[in-house]
Order: structure tokens, then sequence, then C-alpha cells
């Protein structure tokens, strides 16, 4: 892995699946930002402690699992459903490193009955470019 990465979305990507690829013994270009981490890799929680902590290393970022990770997800949907809350609004409030579509998009996933988690290489990649822009003082 490289000492320093740029901060593109690309680089972040180059980056994270360079981190993630030997976690699961596969070619680091067969890894893409709509690669799902829980339903096309054998991911585990374990797996997500060593990627955090792989991320923090990579790029110096602290790394706040449960957004990093999107793993309370199910619980804000109800959470937000119980109070009255927009599912969305609240989904964009936990996790403002993504994108109004991929909002939906999550969503749409979660209230299929027995989806397999959604989390995705490019969502990683939104947290970490969010989270670098926010340790710079640049606009998330």
């Amino acid at each position: 892995m490289p000492a320093q990465t740029r901060h593109e979305p690309h680089d972040i990507a180059v980056a994270i699946a360079a981190l993630v690829a030997p976690i699961f013994d596969v070619d680091p270009a067969t890894l893409s930002p709509s690669t799902r981490l829980m339903a096309d890799l054998p991911c585990e929680s374990i797996d997500l402690l060593e990627i955090g902590a792989g991320l923090n290393r990579c790029f110096a970022i602290p790394v706040r699992d449960a957004a990093a990770f999107l793993t309370d997800l199910r619980i804000h949907v109800l959470e937000a459903e119980r109070t009255g809350e927009a599912p969305e609004a609240r989904l964009a409030r936990e996790y403002p490193h993504l994108s109004a579509t991929r909002v939906a998009e999550v969503l749409a996933a979660v209230r299929v009955p027995g989806a397999p988690p959604v989390l995705t290489i490019g969502d990683v990649v939104a947290y970490v470019a969010w989270s670098l822009a926010r340790h710079a003082g640049q606009p998330a």
C-alpha cells in the first residue's frame, strides 16, 4: 500500500482495494466500489475491525466503525419509524458521507426481508473521503 495516498475517490478506492484484497485472498483488481463486503466477500465483523484498523493506518483518520461500516443501519431505520422521523433524514444525519441517492438505495435494500447487509467498498470510500475532508477543514 502506498505510504501516501492521494485523496481523490479513485485513489482512495484503489488503496482500499489493496487493503481489503489480502484479507479475503482476492486480487485487488477484482474489487470495485460496488463490491458488497458481506454479500460478495466472506466478510464478518472481525474482518471489519481489521479493515478499520487498516483505514486508520493508511489514511491517518479516526474510524468510527458504526458510521464507516453502516453497522447500526437497521437500528436507525427502526428508530426513525418508531419516532415518526423520515428514515431518509435519519440515515442522512447518521451517515453524512453517503449521497442522497445512496441513502435511498440503502433504505430500499434494508426493507427487503432477509436481504444481506448492503455495505459496499464504495460506502467505505465515501466515508474515508468525507473523513479526510473533515480533518483537513474542507467542506464534506
